[in-house]
């Protein structure tokens, strides 16, 4: 057991429960809104997000892990009030896309990482909420600025003890290149979670990320493309037979609101892509496939408490 931070305050990672280690409240382009506040109703958002977590608390979920990095327009305001009215725990982050940060172009690693430290350990500027996990990402492939990203988001880690959870391009093998980084930067890997490894069709690729020691982030459940929903429940239960539960975490990469493309054609993806999915559909998808109700809790709720309770810098 551990006493970790939500956008509520802390808590014991012993009242977890079902995780989700993969998901957002808000993904939204921040220059959009500074120059055109009328794009954004925070009411109307507010509402929808207060309804699309309590379906989540009604699916069986009890905590949720928000990986939207800065530049993506994390609001941890906005996701701390989400979080009080709907009841849902949510864990929230500190970290960078794979796009350049252009406020860091002349500045050095030092001051990325010093700006994650402090909002793990101080507080997200005058918020009051203090982020417990490191978002990195790589897409689509590692170039300078992503390794500098990697770089700074190691030594982050490190000073902190809050995991990282990444985004890869999976297609292009990208979590065995973070592994690389991090362990330049010192970090033992099996503090780490490599995200959307569900979009691969590749066992070996995902076999020689747990064989590292990292957990596969099977979490773009939902997504039809590029893999459905019955070939990333086939893939994880492949991973289970090889013996891998304990390395593997459940999620979909789901969004409460997501302004990445039009609302009409967010809506068309919501019947699968939606955070009750794995409990209301892909769980019986496991079940099917031989995977034990022990391996499902090992992946829902073992593993992610596991990851949060390994929080000591080091």
């Amino acid at each position: 057991m551990a006493i970790i931070q939500s956008a509520t305050g802390p808590f014991d990672t012993a009242d977890m429960g079902f995780t989700l280690m993969h998901e957002h409240v808000l993904v939204m382009w921040p220059p959009m809104y500074q120059q055109y506040p009328e794009l954004f109703d925070r009411e109307a958002l507010m509402k929808d997000a207060v309804a699309r977590l309590k379906d989540a608390l009604a699916a069986g979920v009890k905590t949720m892990v928000d990986l939207t990095p800065i530049d993506l327009g994390r609001n941890p305001a906005f996701i701390r009030e989400a979080a009080e009215k709907s009841g849902m725990q949510i864990i929230v982050p500190t970290g960078f896309y794979y796009q350049r940060p252009f406020y860091f172009v002349g500045r050095p690693e030092a001051d990325m990482t010093a700006l994650m430290v402090r909002d793990i350990t101080e507080g997200i500027s005058t918020t009051g909420v203090r982020a417990n996990v490191i978002k990195c990402a790589t897409e689509p492939a590692l170039d300078a600025t992503n390794e500098r990203i990697l770089r700074a988001s190691a030594r982050a880690h490190r000073q902190t003890g809050v995991p990282i959870c990444t985004h890869t391009h999976a297609g292009n093998r990208t979590g065995l290149d973070q592994q690389r980084v991090f362990a330049e930067e010192g970090v033992d890997l099996s503090r780490i979670v490599i995200g959307h490894s569900d979009d691969s069709d590749d066992i070996d690729y995902l076999d020689q990320i747990i064989q590292n020691g990292s957990y596969c982030g099977m979490d773009r459940i939902g997504l039809q493309r590029p893999r459905d929903d019955a070939q990333r429940a086939g893939m994880v239960a492949a991973l289970v037979e090889r013996g891998y539960a304990d390395r593997i975490t459940l999620s979909h990469d789901a969004s409460c609101h997501i302004d990445f493309m039009p609302a009409e054609v967010v809506e068309r993806m919501r019947p699968t892509w939606n955070f009750g999915h794995i409990s209301n559909v892909v769980i019986p998808m496991l079940r099917e496939r031989g995977v034990s109700d022990e391996a499902i809790h090992q992946m829902t709720v073992g593993n992610p408490r596991h990851i949060f309770e390994l929080n000591q810098p080091y």
